[in-house]
């Protein structure tokens, strides 16, 4: 093979030892990235520790089959085939907890939540090829906004993990120990932050949760009889709940978070192909989307919730100059077989909930930060788009800050505009079509 004929460095397969040390670090930041959102779903809702294991392991089993999908082509004229790792979407965490929260049962909810998810993946399948023409609707602006939106309506779980049961009690205080433990990781995360580089540095949370977890077992406030308990091996099968069922006002709120979820996937594919040099055709950007789609239909048929890229894991790829796709086969791979053993989710699970309040703010606050990076794309001459970024974050602070404010309201505007999340972002987008019309009209001429 000549020069000319060799492969694009992104089709190129790897040495064993490189493809597998590239895949782990992919499947320990997605991983990392991952499980705040089934814990967020499992605290909110009240989950039982078996419920929240299984729930774990079908979000990571989604997130294996998702990034495989998006490396591989599996099926036929449908995957990108760029090394982009998917998991969990948190647009979805309010709209779960609510939906599980209002349901007769658990077992109710979680079929009402597959049933939406299947739906909106097959939208989102369908909507692929069309959705190149409406891209220049959500322009950085939007996206940026809408990222600050979701960093700043998930940071109250930080205090609810601070808090525990005593969250919506507003007579009660954090205790001494619960606080100082919290501190104390927080701190810790910031020096190492500032000492830690390269791949070390893209793990301070993963090594900050461990130095958490060991601190809160020397207090007495970790029990691994559930990890003892759970089996090393366990299936993740089709309709784990039962029968998907169907639920119009659950299934327009999960349709608003597929739709954010594609404006956020656009960005970072984009992203991805500037990094791997491989061009961004319309072909190229329906398929992303047509995967985003098929992943999400299966991650509702598996008990999952809809799937996105990881920010971060871009972080690796431009780290470490490796372009392939196949080490995020690797990665696939390796989350696959995680999502089959219990005993993983079980030790997740077991981590203390201060433990994750001490790590929330940084948690959170990286994808604010993600938004306010986007947003240096942005112009603020002669427009209102400060004004579009301070009334999408004003709405999507009222639920957080008053959670029954939407109570008397119809069940739709209570799942609509009772998460910050989708109030926030539906906010900036009608905003942004409200100032900025002209501009994005003549834009598509």
């Amino acid at each position: 093979m000549n020069k000319n004929d060799r492969l694009p460095e992104v089709d190129e397969k790897l040495p064993l030892r490189q493809n597998l040390l590239l895949g782990l670090q992919h499947t320990v930041i997605a991983v990392l990235a991952a499980i705040p959102v089934p814990l967020l779903i499992s605290t909110n809702a009240g989950l039982t520790p078996e419920q929240t294991r299984f729930f774990i392991n079908a979000i990571i089993f989604g997130a294996g089959l998702s990034s495989l999908l998006m490396s591989l082509n599996i099926i036929p004229k449908t995957s990108p085939m760029i090394p982009m790792v998917m998991g969990a979407n948190f647009a979805v965490v309010p709209i779960a907890s609510t939906t599980l929260n209002d349901a007769p049962d658990i077992a109710t909810g979680f079929q009402i939540i597959a049933g939406s998810t299947m739906i909106v993946g097959a939208f989102c399948f369908l909507a692929a090829p069309f959705w190149i023409k409406l891209q220049r609707f959500f322009p950085p602006i939007v996206v940026g906004t809408n990222l600050i939106v979701l960093g700043v309506s998930l940071l109250p779980n930080t205090f609810h993990w601070l808090m525990g049961d005593k969250a919506y009690d507003l007579t009660e205080s954090i205790d001494y120990q619960t606080l100082l433990m919290a501190l104390a990781i927080f701190v810790f995360h910031i020096i190492i932050s500032k000492y830690f580089k390269g791949l070390l540095g893209n793990l301070t949370i993963l090594i900050s949760l461990v130095f958490g977890t060991l601190l809160a077992f020397s207090l007495g406030m970790v029990d691994f009889s559930s990890v003892e308990e759970a089996p090393w091996f366990g299936l993740n099968l089709p309709f784990h709940y039962g029968i998907p069922k169907f639920n119009l006002t659950a299934t327009l709120s999960f349709l608003i978070a597929i739709i954010l979820g594609m404006v956020e996937i656009s960005g970072t594919a984009m992203g991805i192909h500037d990094i791997v040099e491989k061009e961004m055709t319309k072909n190229q950007f329906s398929r992303v989307l047509k995967t985003l789609g098929i992943g999400t239909f299966i991650s509702g048929l598996f008990n999952g919730v809809q799937p996105t890229a990881f920010v971060q894991n871009v972080g690796i790829l431009d780290l470490s100059k490796v372009k392939s796709r196949f080490a995020i086969v690797t990665s696939g791979l390796m989350l696959l077989l995680i999502g089959f053993i219990p005993k993983f989710s079980a030790l997740i699970s077991a981590i203390p909930d201060p433990v994750l309040g001490g790590l929330g703010f940084a948690i959170f606050g990286i994808i604010i930060g993600s938004g306010i990076n986007i947003l240096k794309q942005v112009s603020f001459e002669g427009n209102q788009n400060m004004l579009i970024i301070g009334l999408s974050v004003g709405i999507c602070m009222l639920p957080s800050v008053y959670p029954n404010f939407y109570a008397n309201f119809p069940d739709i505007i209570q799942n609509i505009f009772g998460s910050g999340i989708l109030a926030g972002s539906l906010t900036a987008i009608t905003l942004n079509l409200f100032f900025n019309f002209k501009e994005l009209r003549n834009g598509a001429n």
